[in-house]
């Protein structure tokens, strides 16, 4: 209840007693905590007895303070305190605080969760007083002392650098109501890896970090290696997944070696396959307004790309959580620290017996997994005491727990204890500088190691070259030589049950793995051996011959090789090294190509196409590497919207190399590539020239698919250029013709099935079929919007948009817009997201929403002129169009008149008549309309329409001018204009062109019979 409602119950009994609001957290009787909040207002009591009175050293509240501490009590741990008796008890025996320290305890508690300043923290002690802060931090040890803070892993008070300090214990008040249900879960869209089988000594752990990053957005658990990191954030991942709507992404960095990768690595582990240069303005674009859980594993070795690309999602995504693992912080904005601290063991010199042992998490975690591996270790009151040493001395890490628990049922645990303490003095003594945690690491592992055969640790050390998993003959190929060949099976097994590698089996073959610490260290050793670059280039050699063998582009040889791609990553940033092989590393970039558009992988792609041509040099390829390399970079770069100087030279470079070892099916697919990118630039005389040249070598090469192709670019191109009857020829003869291909060599991106059918569409409108044109495109649209591919889903659905913009039908097309859209944000298509803007401009503009819409269409298109689109200028004319519309009629003159001028000199004459009717119209809409240059643009128009074969355009058109006579009081002109137009359709009665021709015309007096003898 609010003070203003207790007011008059409590003002007749205590005269001279003030209620008012709370505004100050040190004077708050309750929390920031939802779970702990109690009291909404102070109480002000004037010439009362003093604040607090100590008897006996315990502290006791006054009278001033009981009623509003009445019925609070805290319970966490074995402690419970009360706050009205200004007492605390552990497990129902009294602690002795002083005052003082009491005061800042039950601040901290009433705010559990939150950092309490250091300076309200003195207030709260010491109210009347002035102390410095060094009063506070004695009175804070008293408290840890007290409460045995630190003691077997329990933590209650946290101190924040440069902050002040939390209390981070899990409260419980005797008033609080219970939380309600937990949502059911509801159908998941996450990526997390599976569930831990069993988590132990980490429930609390789970709780804290969930907590945490409900309130504080980025949190970042940080540990050394092995302490269970991945595992905690997985749990809490499936701990968060109704609050996130199942969506929570987990992006495992542990196999990414090249920072610059990481936000195209991250685009990638979301399903966002990267697509541009810069992935990470993608991802912030995507992300911006989207509430996720996004969490990074293992940031480390990439740790300053990791941080910059967080701390971007951070500022930019107010709705993401982010949740990350590290051994180090990335020190970035936003960003929280979680310590994940050893799991609790049994302190030094302690008598266990097997139920006492069973309390500490790491005696539970050791006895689990000795006994899960099917050992005959049981845990008794005799060997107790033993494990709680070991699980001690391997200072609660869990990774290290596990790696000895592996082994105790051959060995057994005292003997254990005994070679473990020898080899920690061992290490302690050679490696000072090292981080306490990391030693205790690297000795649990060296120590299994160490109890391995020296056949046996010269296999794991050549087994660390894999990232991820490996099939057995990978490794027979990789780590087995002329002395252990054949033996390699036999130490394989060895490796797995002594817990040393990990197996699962698949349905084709059993894969081996090694956990990610163990892998590092057999790493380390890996380096000192003599052999340590011939196994890097084995392993290299392995996936080219892989690749090269299994033919990536192939669908049965496609997953093979895409279940192997860490390893392809990791060998090619080898080869790319300074002691790596630059000409295995060329050919392996050329045998991955296919892969990586398989992958849609395009950012990658070129990454290692630019580093493999940049050693071409060095390594005197062959031609047709070469030939293969320079394709895919100027493929990759075209298909990124990069329309740049680079990827015409790239793609020219490829085709004169296929032309000099004469690969004409190679020419094809270039021609193909090298005309969508002259399209795409402007460059439409060129693109047709490109066009005839691809048709000439497909006729050469005798490949009906290829003339196909080939007819579909010749048929865009006129199409371009305003040659309507010779586009329809093409494009007919294209799709009458069997043996068209559209997935060549892996790289589908390049054509898509419905481009020759939406090109007759767009053409069959313009001819005067607007039913024919809306249902053709229609079924292209439909069958676009099935495929599996956000790139040829774009093209299509880009490519189909102006026929329904053309019949005045977009409120049908405005999801396949919106689709569009999405698709081009989600997968970093700059170019064609611009389009879609554009295109959503439009759209809002065709429904009214100018106030949205105009904005929208001009920014697009401003956008476009920078990214050097050839076809902006078709955008501009619905731009102009609706300024004329909304009274800007200098602003529309100007802007259709440059749009004009661009369209001259690039030979865009496709559009030309409707930019001439729009010029009219933008003339008649000045402040001083010009209404005789109206006419001669009008006029032009209809002839420019004419000669084309353009009858929708002509049509629209002779609907302006046959209005402009209308207002002359022409009307028998007007008529005779537009009734000839009209009498030539044949279809699209119901179309509102040619509804509000046929309106108009009976306006005009023109009846059935006047049209039909005009026409």
């Amino acid at each position: 209840m609010a003070c203003a409602a207790w007011r008059p119950f409590f003002t007749p009994l205590l005269p001279g007693v003030s209620f008012e609001p709370a505004t100050t957290p040190t004077r708050l009787v309750g929390s920031s905590n939802p779970r702990t909040r109690r009291v909404v207002c102070r109480v002000e009591i004037p010439k009362m007895a003093s604040r607090w009175q100590s008897n006996n050293g315990t502290a006791t509240a006054g009278p001033s303070d009981r009623e509003s501490l009445a019925q609070e009590m805290f319970v966490f741990g074995p402690f419970c305190l009360d706050a009205l008796q200004r007492r605390i008890e552990r497990n129902g025996t009294q602690i002795q605080l002083s005052a003082r320290a009491f005061d800042i305890l039950l601040t901290l508690i009433r705010q559990a969760g939150t950092v309490v300043s250091k300076s309200d923290l003195m207030a709260s002690a010491w109210p009347d007083s002035s102390v410095d802060e060094n009063s506070l931090r004695v009175h804070i040890a008293a408290l840890r002392k007290a409460l045995g803070d630190g003691h077997a892993g329990v933590r209650y008070l946290s101190t924040v650098s440069g902050q002040g300090y939390c209390f981070v214990g899990s409260v419980s008040g005797s008033d609080e109501v219970p939380p309600p249900p937990a949502p059911a879960s509801p159908a998941s869209a996450h990526n997390l890896p599976a569930h831990p089988r069993q988590m132990v000594g980490r429930e609390q752990t789970v709780q804290d970090i969930s907590e945490r990053l409900r309130a504080l957005r980025f949190v970042t658990v940080v540990g050394p290696g092995g302490i269970g990191k991945t595992t905690a954030i997985v749990s809490v991942g499936y701990a968060l997944l109704a609050e996130f709507a199942g969506q929570v992404h987990f992006v495992s960095l542990g196999e990414t070696y090249d920072a610059a990768l990481v936000p195209a690595v991250t685009a990638a582990s979301l399903g966002l396959p990267a697509r541009s240069n810069d992935p990470s303005t993608g991802l912030a674009t995507l992300l911006r307004g989207r509430r996720m859980l996004l969490i990074l594993d293992c940031c480390e070795h990439v740790i300053e790309a990791a941080a910059t690309l967080a701390e971007r999602l951070y500022r930019e995504a107010p709705e993401l959580h982010i949740l990350a693992t590290s051994r180090e912080l990335l020190r970035v904005e936003g960003e929280h620290a979680y310590r994940l601290l050893p799991l609790a063991s049994p302190p030094e010199n302690t008598i266990l017996t097997a139920a006492s042992a069973l309390a500490y998490p790491a005696v539970e975690l050791f006895v689990e997994r000795a006994t899960s591996g099917g050992s005959e270790f049981a845990l008794t009151d005799a060997n107790a005491s033993d494990v709680g040493n070991l699980c001690r001395r391997l200072d609660g890490i869990p990774l290290a727990i596990e790696l000895t628990a592996g082994h105790v049922g051959a060995y057994g645990a005292g003997a254990m204890v005994r070679l473990l303490d020898k080899h920690f003095n061992l290490l302690w003594e050679g490696r000072r500088t090292a981080l306490p945690r990391h030693r205790t690491l690297r000795a649990t592992i060296e120590w299994s190691y160490n109890l391995l055969s020296q056949s046996e640790r010269d296999v794991l050390d050549r087994l660390s070259v894999f990232v991820g998993s490996f099939t057995l003959d990978a490794a027979r190929a990789i780590a087995a030589t002329a002395e252990d060949d054949d033996a390699i099976l036999t130490i394989i097994d060895g490796l797995v049950a002594k817990s040393m590698l990990a197996s699962s089996a698949e349905q084709q073959s059993t894969r081996y793995r090694l956990p990610d610490a163990t892998r590092a260290y057999a790493q380390e050793r890996l380096a000192a051996h003599d052999d340590a670059s011939e196994m890097a280039q084995r392993h290299a050699a392995y996936f080219l011959e892989l690749l090269e063998k299994t033919d990536g582009a192939r669908s049965d040889g496609f997953p093979a090789a895409a279940d192997q791609f860490g390893n392809i990553r990791s060998a090619l940033a080898w080869c790319f090294s300074d002691r790596g092989n630059r000409g295995i590393g060329v050919a392996l970039t050329a045998a991955a190509i296919p892969l990586f558009f398989k992958l849609s992988l395009l950012a990658e792609c070129e990454h290692w196409a630019a580093r493999a041509i940049e050693a071409l040099d060095e390594t005197a390829e062959s031609a047709r590497r070469s030939l293969a390399l320079y394709a895919a970079l100027g493929s990759a770069r075209t298909l990124t919207g990069q329309f740049d100087d680079l990827a015409m030279t790239c793609l020219n470079r490829a085709l004169a190399l296929a032309e000099k070892i004469g690969d004409l099916p190679g020419q094809v697919r270039l021609i193909d590539r090298l005309h969508l990118l002259q399209l795409l630039t402007g460059k439409f005389d060129d693109a047709l020239n490109t066009a005839r040249r691809g048709e000439s070598i497909a006729l050469e090469s005798g490949d009906p698919g290829a003339l196909s192709r080939m007819r579909v670019a010749l048929g865009i191109s006129c199409h371009y250029l305003g040659n309507l009857p010779a586009s329809r020829a093409y494009i007919e003869a294209a799709m009458s013709r069997p043996g068209a291909k559209t997935d060549v060599d892996g790289e589908p991106t390049l054509d898509y099935p419905g481009r020759a059918p939406i090109t007759l569409a767009r053409i069959l409108w313009l001819q005067g079929y607007p039913d024919r044109a809306i249902e053709t495109a229609r079924e292209a649209v439909a069958d676009a919007l099935t495929m599996n591919h956000p790139t040829m889903l774009c093209r299509a659905v880009l490519w189909a948009f102006d026929v329904f913009y053309w019949n005045e039908e977009l409120e049908s097309y405005e999801d396949s817009i919106d689709r569009l859209l999405a698709e081009s944000r989600t997968h970093k298509l700059a170019t064609l997201q611009i389009v879609a803007e554009a295109m959503k401009g439009i759209a809002l503009l065709a429904r009214g929403a100018t106030g949205s819409g105009l904005p929208m269409l001009k920014g697009s298109v401003e956008k476009l002129q920078n990214h050097r689109f050839g076809a902006v200028a078709g955008l501009s004319v619905p731009l102009a169009a609706a300024l004329a519309a909304t009274n800007h009629g200098e602003a529309a003159l100007d802007m259709i008149n440059r749009a004009i001028a661009q369209a001259r000199r690039c030979s865009f004459l496709m559009e030309m008549p409707d930019m001439l009717r729009v010029k009219a119209e933008a003339l008649m809409r000045k402040a001083t309309p010009d209404v005789l240059q109206a006419e001669q643009h009008l006029e032009h128009s209809l002839e420019l329409a004419r000669q084309q074969g353009a009858l929708g355009y002509e049509l629209r058109t002779a609907i302006v001018l046959a209005r402009l006579r209308q207002r002359q009081g022409r009307y028998r002109d007007a008529g005779g204009i537009l009734a000839p137009v009209y009498g030539r359709f044949t279809e699209g009665y119901h179309t509102r062109s040619l509804k509000t021709a046929s309106d108009l015309l009976n306006e005009l007096g023109f009846a059935r019979s006047d049209r039909l003898a005009a026409h």
